[in-house]
């Protein structure tokens, strides 16, 4: 048995997207879970479509998610030489030839192709239509074709796992592996990416960049995780939140999906907001101020939130949190007077009267309570009991919450206060009454 070798092998053509991560993952876990090597290739022979920083990108990437590899990265720029050395065994076997400045492979026309492949099993693939084609360009760089099978096979990679759209070339490889001689490696095909509708991936989404999503505020263990599951699932498990240690231990090659894996963002959000919420909030600081230090949005007006405060907002939004994106604005309605049209203020059916001396109340209620005691606890005991004098109780909270913040949507009052402090829930009561007044 040959040691279990795979390979990751990105064209540093952009930045990685979701569905080279997926590539990656699996390779990965296949490789570790055999206790085998997983290598890093970049595949640079297409000099023109080369992108600055793409493969800094691909390096970076792989380690922010802790698919480290064995070895590389080893790029094909800087084995040119063999390249040319085998397209010349190939014109001396007489299976290519020269054609103007390039060189051609002399492709069999007759019979078919047939493989197995690890995920779809047995594949046959008529020859008829396949053409001879180029493995060295004018350049004297070779071509995908030729590169990827000479480094799998010096590299002495067992299964090359990748995407199903390389399956119509494969009587090109397997052609190529005959006229060398060499030993095939298991092929392993992975199922396209389609959107909700199941159609193809547009071009957009299938861009966007692992960098985008961690942009946006997704946690990295959330992106892993949703990628895992963009073709493959557990076997008899309804379960759907994995570390990568457990992705390590449960993954299986041959479990992956033949058709289609949708790619739903909804899905995504949904994880990432199950992460947040199990994150212990000391752990959720940590990971915010990271986020934050490469957001600016996340100091408004140049304050800077202290710890306290901020574990306190983060331990009230975290169940309601999709992405860390979400909090500048959440920030913002603690540290910003918040604006709003007065409309904002009315519970139901109530009259500009009644919601200013439901916001006088609350007003003296606030003053009441010394700061010893302006806690969330306390706060709703004292207002639930005046509450009762209303006849229905969010004719004093709705004008309360509002005025504090600002929104049509947001946490309870009492939480909203606690984290205010007392000295500017009153300013912003305060202020609701003027606003009320015109």
């Amino acid at each position: 048995m040959h040691e279990i070798k795979t390979r990751f092998a990105p064209s540093p053509t952009g930045f990685l997207h979701l569905g080279g991560l997926r590539t990656a993952l699996y390779n990965y876990l296949f490789a570790k879970q055999n206790s085998g090597e997983f290598i890093l290739r970049i595949e640079d022979t297409d000099r023109a479509r080369t992108v600055d920083g793409a493969e800094e990108n691909i390096i970076e990437t792989l380690k922010t998610f802790g698919l480290y590899f064995d070895k590389g990265p080893i790029r094909q720029s800087e084995n040119l030489d063999r390249y040319r050395e085998c397209t010349q065994e190939l014109i001396n076997k007489g299976a290519a030839y020269k054609d103007g400045d390039a060189v051609r492979f002399k492709m069999i026309k007759d019979g078919a192709t047939v493989f197995e492949d690890i995920i779809r099993g047995e594949i046959k693939i008529e020859n008829k239509l396949q053409e001879d084609f180029v493995i060295l360009k004018s350049d004297g760089y070779p071509t995908y074709n030729l590169a990827h099978l000479v480094d799998d096979h010096d590299m002495a990679i067992t299964h090359v796992i990748r995407g199903e759209e390389f399956i119509s070339s494969m009587p090109k490889y397997a052609a190529l592996h005959r006229a060398f001689d060499w030993e095939i490696p298991r092929y392993a095909h992975l199922p396209l990416l389609l959107d909700k509708n199941r159609a193809k991936l547009s071009k957009r989404e299938g861009e966007m960049s692992v960098y985008d999503f961690l942009h946006k505020g997704y946690l990295k263990e959330a992106i892993i995780n949703f990628v895992a599951l963009l073709g493959w699932h557990p076997s008899k498990s309804d379960k759907e939140l994995f570390s990568l240690e457990e992705l390590t231990n449960e993954f299986r090659l041959e479990h992956v999906q033949k058709s289609g894996a949708i790619f739903d963002m909804t899905k995504l959000d949904w994880i990432n907001r199950e992460y947040i919420k199990r994150m212990p909030v000391e752990t959720l600081f940590e990971r915010v101020k990271e986020y934050g230090e490469k957001d600016q949005s996340f100091k408004i007006g140049g304050v800077e939130f202290n710890k306290e405060r901020v574990l306190k907002i983060l331990e009230l939004e975290k169940p309601r949190l999709t992405t860390f994106s979400e909090l500048p604005k959440i920030f913002f309605m603690f540290n910003v007077e918040p604006k709003y049209n007065p409309e904002l203020l009315k519970w139901k059916k109530m009259t500009n009267a009644e919601i200013n001396k439901s916001l006088e109340i609350s007003n003296n209620i606030i003053e009441s309570i010394d700061d010893a005691n302006f806690t969330k606890e306390y706060l709703e005991k004292i207002f639930l009991e005046h509450a009762k004098e209303f006849k229905d109780r969010g004719e004093l909270l709705w004008p309360f919450r509002a005025a504090l913040s600002g929104k049509e949507s947001s946490p309870g009052p009492f939480e909203i206060s606690e984290i205010l402090g007392k000295e500017e829930s009153l300013r912003r009561v305060k202020k609701a009454i003027e606003l009320l007044r015109g």
